[in-house]
């Protein structure tokens, strides 16, 4: 398979038009006609239905362009990742939980920058089964997360902080002058909580059983919406630095908290400036930890 061919293939899936994606890569229509149809008979299914005025993906083209994007995502980072005249080059790929501690990685990275500026860093927010599925797929270089997972498979270096929960209500709600908050009282809320099942059965542990769960979130920013539009209780990581006016945070007692770290594949073959930027947490061997 060309991996050209998957570049007319996902022009096509974006623009749902073969002359306005032949345009788009000054190539004929009936070239990139022809190498799809090639395509599709190569992987023996379906991938587009063709009506007279545009293209659709099917099901499983849906599947594949997923494919696609991922295989000319590492192709494209193979030929970036080298080093030229001593200077370090290439691009590092970051996925990060929405996390008040995600400052400490900000930072290096923009000092990081500053010495090395032709290394450009990719920042891909997600919970965190997203971004071990990334690390996984080879789509990630790093994570960054609260541990809410199974690491076993992974390097783990902790940036010695802790993430502190609680919960986020809006700035009217009848708890939100409240300078901590019991479970006993959040039982009688409607509650947001996180997708991530560990976290889910975390807060379960926390409140009981009977706690009324009326919406999950796996990025905070729709859950901080949904809660400065309603009465609902969102349980979540201590967010006072990216409220705003309208949300409160209010911790939960007992304390509890969750520790941060950064995280990487087991003995993958990584970039220069891979290495270069974890050394900067003094993380000198990728694979001996």
């Amino acid at each position: 398979m060309d991996l050209r061919v998957l570049e007319y293939f996902l022009t096509v899936a974006d623009e749902e038009n073969i002359s306005h994606a032949a345009e788009l890569l000054h190539v004929s229509q009936p070239t990139i006609s022809r190498q799809l149809m090639e395509l599709e008979e190569e992987l023996d299914r379906k991938l587009f239905v063709r009506t007279n005025k545009k293209v659709i993906l099917t099901e499983e083209g849906v599947l594949f362009r997923e494919t696609a994007e991922d295989i000319l995502k590492l192709y494209n980072r193979a030929r970036a990742d080298h080093t030229r005249q001593n200077e370090l080059e290439g691009e590092i790929y970051i996925a990060c939980g929405e996390i008040e501690s995600f400052d400490l990685v900000a930072g290096k990275i923009r000092d990081f920058h500053l010495n090395h500026p032709k290394v450009q860093f990719h920042i891909h927010s997600g919970n965190a089964e997203e971004i071990c599925a990334a690390i996984d797929k080879g789509t990630a270089d790093i994570g960054y997360i609260v541990q809410s997972v199974n690491t076993m498979k992974y390097e783990v270096f902790s940036l010695n902080t802790s993430e502190q929960w609680g919960i986020l209500v809006n700035r009217n709600h009848r708890l939100a002058a409240k300078e901590y908050v019991t479970a006993g009282e959040l039982q009688k809320e409607t509650l947001i909580v996180p997708a991530n099942s560990r976290l889910r059965n975390d807060v379960r542990e926390w409140i009981g059983p009977r706690s009324h769960v009326a919406a999950t979130y796996t990025l905070f920013r729709n859950a901080m919406i949904l809660t400065e539009l309603s009465d609902w209780v969102t349980i979540c990581l201590e967010t006072r630095k990216y409220t705003g006016d309208n949300l409160v945070f209010i911790p939960l007692s007992p304390q509890k908290t969750s520790s941060a770290s950064l995280i990487w594949k087991k003995r993958a073959v990584y970039s220069p400036a891979m290495h270069e930027f974890l050394s900067c947490f003094g993380i000198h061997n990728l694979n001996d930890r």
